[in-house]
């Protein structure tokens, strides 16, 4: 479903009239608290957790001579749609070679990098970087400090993003759009003291939440034996 449909589907679970509801724009009263209600609900699933599968994609930049300290942008990522990096997934390539050459990257500490990598004569090596850490504003450093002529590939979650057009479909899988209109429910209740919607809307949200949970986060593994 799109916003508007979202929209229109709230409407009608609350007992809402939705025969202006033609489009999210422009809404006043009662229509405007459900489109904001709704939007506000997919803003809350985003949220619900960082590491949604949906929310999960890749990016490539390549290394610079000398220059150690990647910003979000610098890794080729678009102004205002970073959430958080996926550290297991950080490698780099011999862009001459092609990724052939491709090795996978340690992951440290940001304190542990600047000990290593950023003191006394190791601050001037110039090769190929093995490890990395992530700074406090979320910028990658790498270790050491690379050469020119390498390839760095990682995974990263996007940040949440609202609806603001009729046509603006929330990345949230088909089967549990729902989720949407149960939270918007909850909002509405809440704000009318309408118990009997408040209260299926959080029966509902919940149950479909669990599912969610259960079928678009990372699976739980286990750990190795302690040496």
């Amino acid at each position: 479903m799109d916003y508007l449909a979202l929209c229109l589907r709230t409407a009608q679970e609350c007992g809402v009239p939705n025969s202006t509801l033609t489009t999210v724009s422009g809404q006043t009263g009662q229509l405007k608290r459900v489109v904001d209600w709704v939007n506000t609900a997919w803003n809350d699933i985003q949220t619900a957790h960082q590491d949604w599968g949906w929310m999960r994609t890749s990016t490539s930049w390549a290394t610079v001579d000398a220059q150690y300290q990647y910003t979000t942008l610098e890794c080729g990522i678009t102004a205002g749609t970073f959430g958080m990096w996926d550290r297991i997934t950080f490698r780099n390539y011999v862009t001459a070679s092609g990724n052939q050459s491709e090795i996978v990257m340690g992951y440290i500490d940001y304190d542990a990098w600047r000990d290593n990598y950023l003191i006394s004569g190791t601050r001037a090596v110039r090769t190929r970087p093995m490890d990395f850490a992530i700074g406090p504003d979320k910028s990658i450093f790498l270790g050491p400090v690379p050469s020119a002529g390498y390839t760095m590939t990682a995974d990263y979650f996007t940040a949440p993003l609202d609806m603001t057009a009729d046509a603006d479909t929330p990345a949230l899988p088909t089967q549990f759009q729902m989720a949407i209109v149960y939270r918007a429910m909850m909002s509405y209740g809440a704000f009318y003291a309408a118990s009997e919607v408040y209260q299926r809307g959080e029966l509902e949200f919940g149950k479909l939440m669990r599912r969610l949970d259960a079928d678009r986060l990372p699976e739980i593994g286990y750990a190795g034996a302690l040496c």
